[in-house]
């Protein structure tokens, strides 16, 4: 019976790339600073916040290079959506760039990011994402530069400024049952700076300051079926974009990317279903009290996240062909493992 195994390593570099047009409002006043609201994966203006999942956000902003505005609350409220302390009138002279984000402070309420707004780039510091993907929250950010008072309210289109990962599974074999608990992604970043889009510059994450670590979505036990399916919404992560080369066995897997499955593969031997006492543990080991110990089944991959994309991550049990990994008694258990992204 073996508890740890290894696939070779596969690299997955994929980009892609969204957008949706903005919407724009008439201030009620003139000199007032309102804002118009484009949610994430839409090409309409909201106009009440009961129509988005966006009911409120942080916004910063400069006007001709110096701070104007420092992370105020923004909301709807009568109609408009205003920042919620004292209202702001437009500067006479020059033009304002506007910075702006979201996410949901009750489900990580250990991250306290910073908005620094700097004369020629602004960012989000010190942004933690939860190590636990059951408290990890999507992260938006909108920018609208340069605007004036003849501009109207002033557009903020959302996007996703984290990526999405999501995992599949399938048993291709009915000699194999396969149950899967637990998924963990080792080796990466977990916080980060975002720089905000300006000019040519696109969105991006700086994580030199931070120190490798692992997300982890633990669930109850899931008998993986016959056709590809995900493992389900406990399973998916949300993670800071960021670029790492696969981990090696030479450093014990500590020098770069892996997904660890923590499962229990059995060969059936009269083709049943379930399990009996008789059949082989290929993965995983048997106790003596007959309860099972989940064996893991780790895989090295190479990444390249971006913002507002999707990452899916399959597993098939009992595919890839003449390939496979040694398991009990000699057996190559064939496992293909693939991936894909798309843009949220």
């Amino acid at each position: 019976m073996i508890k740890g195994l290894f696939l070779a390593s596969i690299a997955v570099v994929m980009m892609t790339a969204c957008s949706v047009d903005e919407g724009y409002d008439t201030p009620v006043a003139p000199n007032e600073i309102t804002f118009s609201v484009t949610p994430v994966n839409a090409s309409r203006q909201i106009s009440a916040a009961a129509d988005n999942d966006v009911k409120n956000f942080i916004i910063s902003a400069r006007n001709n290079g110096t701070p104007f505005i420092d992370e105020e609350l923004v909301a709807f409220s009568g109609g408009r959506w205003l920042n919620t302390g004292k209202p702001h009138l437009w500067p006479s002279e020059g033009d304002v760039d506007f910075f702006a984000y979201r996410y949901d402070k009750t489900a990580n309420r250990e991250c306290t990011p910073l908005l620094d707004v700097e004369m020629t780039r602004a960012k989000l510091c010190m942004f933690n994402v939860a190590n636990e993907a059951s408290r990890q929250t999507t992260l938006q950010y909108a920018t609208s530069l340069h605007r004036t008072a003849n501009d109207g309210s002033v557009p903020m289109q959302f996007r996703q400024a984290l990526s999405e990962i999501v995992f599949t599974a399938q048993n291709s074999s009915r000699k194999l049952h396969v149950e899967i608990s637990e998924i963990i992604v080792n080796h990466v970043y977990m916080q980060g700076d975002f720089i905000f889009p300006s000019g040519r510059q696109q969105a991006k994450w700086d994580v030199s300051s931070g120190a490798p670590q692992s997300s982890k979505a633990s669930f109850p036990t899931k008998t993986v079926n016959s056709h590809m399916e995900s493992l389900g919404d406990e399973t998916v992560m949300h993670l800071i974009p960021q670029s790492q080369d696969n981990a090696t066995a030479e450093t014990g897997y500590s020098d770069g990317v892996s997904i660890t499955f923590r499962c229990a593969v059995w060969k059936l031997s009269d083709g049943s279903d379930t399990p009996k006492d008789s059949d082989t543990m290929l993965i995983g080991e048997r106790n003596a009290d007959g309860s099972v110990t989940f064996g893991e089944l780790r895989i090295p991959v190479s990444i390249n996240w971006q913002p507002g994309c999707r990452y899916t991550y399959s597993l098939n049990f009992g595919a890839g062909g003449s390939s496979g990994i040694p398991v009990t008694g000699g057996i190559m258990l064939p496992i293909a493992f693939s991936a894909y992204s798309e843009a949220i």
